[in-house]
């Protein structure tokens, strides 16, 4: 049966999947684009639970399946182009491999690597990297998302002609007038683990006095809950809320009644939460990691700070957290830029584009 593309990613009807995450936002918004615009497709489900963590062995008995799902989907269809959303480590070569098995079929692989914790794990094991840079520029194209990942690529010596940018995307949401509190509630949304850079938030506010005035919520579970939640227990701080997993329905209410998202972490792709706050008009405080400076951009919608540094993410607190006519002014510019850059038609349509795939509007 001839189709149009072959996905290889997490498919949003697994029922196992207990909380949205970036790919699988990324995922749901893009079957309803194809859906809508009468493009047929396949989608390989890749999710795997990160907690609790799975052995080796199970990870590759996994993958052993999944990989003959793949030949077998190969053996019975025709596609005209691929797409795979990739990860580090195992999850890497997994859909490296899995990429070069359909280009040897013939069908132009579209590779997108969406997790900042690949940068890091070059940097960590650079003696690796020929051998990335080999495999990767056997593929048809890389998916980029704006911000350090061009400049990453260059430097692994990926070839320029097989770079395609292509931001996250999100359907345009019909806007409400954005109110704001004279006493503000900042907001984190995410993984409670060390590297989305909670501890140094939490550590922040528990030695700035003055930040005892605003309201912090975190929405998000993971491996530190328990210990950050006896943390702010013994210091007694009573602005400082931990909600654990939420429905989207209820995370959405959290962003509506926030004046801030706060998202510090060491690494990042693109997160999830930012498209989300834009979606929101929120001012955002981040660090400037992965393509986060693509749509965060200091002084204009929020403040970027180094990751780990407690003294400037104090500082972008205090100023927005003072000033009511700066998180209008920011929230204002977010909206702008959500406009600009995260298009759902937009940015879908550069990827069907690469396989001179029509689109076609439903009646």
């Amino acid at each position: 049966m001839k189709k149009d593309i072959l996905i290889i990613g997490s498919n949003p009807n697994n029922e196992k999947i207990n909380h949205p995450g970036g790919q699988l936002t990324a995922m749901t918004n893009l079957i309803e684009y194809m859906e809508t615009h009468d493009i047929s497709y396949d989608v390989i489900d890749m999710f795997r639970s990160s907690f609790p963590p799975k052995s080796g062995k199970e990870k590759l008995l996994e993958s052993w399946d999944k990989y003959k799902e793949l030949r077998m989907a190969l053996k019975t269809n025709t596609y005209k182009g691929g797409l795979v959303f990739a990860s580090y480590g195992l999850g890497f070569w997994e859909k490296l491999f899995f990429s070069l098995t359909m280009e040897k079929k013939g069908i132009k692989t579209l590779f997108f690597i969406r997790s900042g914790h690949f940068m890091q794990s070059v940097i960590d094991k650079n003696y690796i990297v020929p051998f990335k840079k080999y495999f990767m520029n056997k593929l048809s194209y890389i998916g980029y998302q704006g911000g350090k990942w061009e400049e990453f690529y260059t430097k692994v010596g990926i070839e320029d002609k097989k770079l395609i940018k292509i931001l996250n995307w999100i359907k345009i949401p019909q806007y409400k007038i954005k109110t704001f509190s004279s006493t503000p509630t900042f907001l984190y949304v995410g993984w409670m683990v060390e590297k989305k850079g909670v501890i140094e938030l939490i550590d922040t506010i528990l030695r700035h006095k003055e930040l005892s005035k605003y309201k912090f919520i975190f929405v998000g579970g993971g491996t530190l809950v328990e210990e950050l939640t006896k943390k702010v227990e013994l210091a007694s701080a009573r602005n400082i809320t931990f909600t654990g997993w939420l429905d989207s329905s209820l995370v959405g209410e959290f962003y509506e009644e926030a004046d801030v998202l706060v998202l510090p972490s060491h690494a990042e792709g693109f997160p999830n939460a930012i498209l989300e706050a834009l979606s929101y008009q929120l001012p955002i405080i981040a660090t400037d990691v992965g393509g986060v400076s693509e749509s965060v951009i200091d002084g204009y919608n929020g403040f970027l700070v180094s990751p780990r540094n407690e003294e400037k993410l104090y500082q972008a607190i205090k100023n927005l957290g003072n000033s009511l006519d700066l998180r209008r002014e920011f929230s204002k510019n977010s909206q702008a830029i959500l406009e600009k850059n995260h298009a759902i038609d937009v940015n879908c349509q550069k990827i069907f584009d690469l396989y001179n795939i029509s689109i076609k509007n439903k009646q």
